[in-house]
């Protein structure tokens, strides 16, 4: 990384770090912190850790729906709304390249996401560490909030890339967002029982969405016979076990972060 890159870095970071996203969707997740703290300790008491963990559970479900909104409106607005703005073109009038300035923001828009998981998710791991969950499980959990945030973070960059207005970049995003949230496992299990559609579809389809990669990450790592995803599971704990569902969850999030990625990056240096 330049140090140009590094200075567009550190800007993007910084305002961030001002704006009002980065502080409301902190609260979020320290808020869910402290429920967690609130409600998970009576059903401690009862199941030992694993009770614990899978009341925390509750708070990695809660960042499917919501970490995915956190990185793409700052996504979608980095290089879109300057371009409305003509800072863009200001920028470009510096001795840098469009390679750098994407790479710079891709790299703050992450690094601000990355720090505000931190800051909630930090809060919630700590609890659960103090009750008794392994580090290793939370751990594993956090990394796979932090692969879903940017493999979101890669498809709103590329959507303000090729949109021609933040407005349409992130009505783009939100629209794919709920699709993909919609034709989730129980959309796509709904589907498989009326249509009969062959059970290979419908694990791949769980695997080929980065929402439902990510469930099945995180439900692996909390409950290794997957039974809370009914005929998903039980088809994926056959074929690949639970470790291979983690893996292969896991691998689907890091193409979906770094794909998109790449292609926002081919497409804004190769601009006139």
């Amino acid at each position: 990384m330049t140090s140009r890159t590094t200075l567009l870095l550190q800007r993007e970071l910084a305002g961030a770090i001002r704006a009002r996203w980065f502080l409301v969707y902190s609260a979020v997740f320290l808020l869910g912190g402290v429920l967690v703290t609130a409600f998970g300790g009576a059903d401690t008491a009862l199941h030992g850790y694993r009770g614990f963990a899978k009341a925390f559970g509750g708070l990695v479900h809660l960042a499917l729906l919501f970490v995915p909104l956190m990185a793409l409106f700052p996504a979608t607005a980095a290089i879109a709304e300057e371009r409305e703005s003509g800072a863009l073109e200001y920028t470009l009038a510096q001795p840098v390249t469009f390679g750098e300035i994407y790479i710079g923001k891709w790299a703050g828009v992450s690094s601000a996401l990355l720090l505000s998981l931190i800051i909630g998710f930090g809060v919630a791991g700590a609890v659960g560490a103090a009750r008794g969950v392994p580090v290793r499980l939370l751990l594993e959990l956090f990394g796979f909030v932090v692969l879903l945030g940017l493999a979101f973070v890669g498809i709103g960059l590329a959507l303000s890339v090729v949109a021609g207005s933040r407005a349409r970049a992130t009505t783009a995003a939100v629209v794919l967002w709920l699709v993909l949230v919609t034709l989730g496992t129980l959309g796509v299990i709904a589907t498989f029982v009326r249509w009969g559609t062959p059970e290979a579809v419908l694990v791949t389809w769980a695997f080929l969405n980065p929402v439902e990669a990510f469930r099945l990450g995180v439900v692996s790592a909390l409950d290794a016979d997957l039974s809370l995803l009914g005929p998903v599971g039980a088809r994926i704990v056959d074929g690949i076990g639970a470790g291979g569902a983690r893996l292969a969850a896991a691998g689907s999030l890091l193409i979906w972060a770094s794909g998109p990625a790449l292609f926002g990056w081919h497409r804004f240096r190769r601009q006139p």
